[in-house]
């Protein structure tokens, strides 16, 4: 039986995109051997056309659900958004698709339980970290979810936005991230998850102290392990 076909749905930005081609297909290798890769359906979106709609769900959620619809005439068999923000439009997403959908946030919200910690930071844009679906996800799991304070959080998306969607990564910017995550361990946070999937091309595990939670890894060892699901 071959492995089931991923659907990318990326371009939000496409930095992050190319990462998760990357390492899917490493993954594939690692667990199928030399001379196998990942069957692979990848729509990008301009990242302009996801913006500017993003502030109006009577627009954004159309949209959406029309780029899932081109995922599946591609013969994708499931589907996976490459960022976690546009995960805030999945409940009213997924009664208009008709493909089968792998959330970056359940995924981490397992792997953040497997690794029995009980408080974490959360770091990713505005909407991310002062959204609920991360905290409310988490909790489910007795997980409590903290995140900088406001003017860390908007130095995060503002390097986020000008920087990191342009693979732009700087020295600089990395430090303040370091630091922010500091200072989420000093407010007792005991790992961190990098929740938008630009953060880990800036930092990793080797730059902070506490245990990171790389969104982009995980979703993407999501992903394989349902492609592979039967494989045998």
């Amino acid at each position: 039986m071959q492995t089931k076909t991923i659907g990318l749905l990326g371009g939000i930005g496409w930095a992050s995109t190319a990462e998760y081609y990357r390492i899917i297909n490493e993954s594939i290798v690692a667990r199928e051997g030399d001379g196998h890769s990942a069957r692979i359906v990848l729509h990008s979106m301009d990242q302009h056309d996801f913006t500017s709609r993003a502030g109006d769900p009577q627009a954004i959620v159309p949209f959406l659900a029309a780029q899932v619809a081109r995922l599946k005439e591609g013969g994708a068999d499931f589907f996976l958004f490459c960022a976690n923000g546009a995960h805030r439009f999945v409940p009213a997403l997924l009664p208009l698709v008709d493909l089968p959908f792998v959330s970056i946030v359940d995924a981490t919200a397992a792997r953040v339980q497997a690794s029995g910690l009980r408080k974490v930071g959360l770091l990713g844009v505005k909407q991310t970290m002062a959204g609920s679906f991360y905290h409310e996800r988490l909790a489910a799991h007795g997980i409590e979810t903290i995140t900088p304070s406001p003017a860390e959080q908007d130095e995060v998306h503002d390097i986020i936005y000008r920087e990191l969607v342009h693979n732009r990564i700087t020295d600089a910017s990395r430090g303040r991230f370091v630091g922010i995550i500091g200072r989420l361990a000093l407010d007792g946070a005991q790992g961190c998850i990098l929740g938008c999937t630009e953060i880990p091309l800036l930092v990793g595990q080797g730059d902070v102290a506490i245990p990171v939670f790389d969104t982009t890894r995980i979703h993407c060892e999501a992903a394989v392990a349902l492609a592979l699901d039967k494989h045998r």
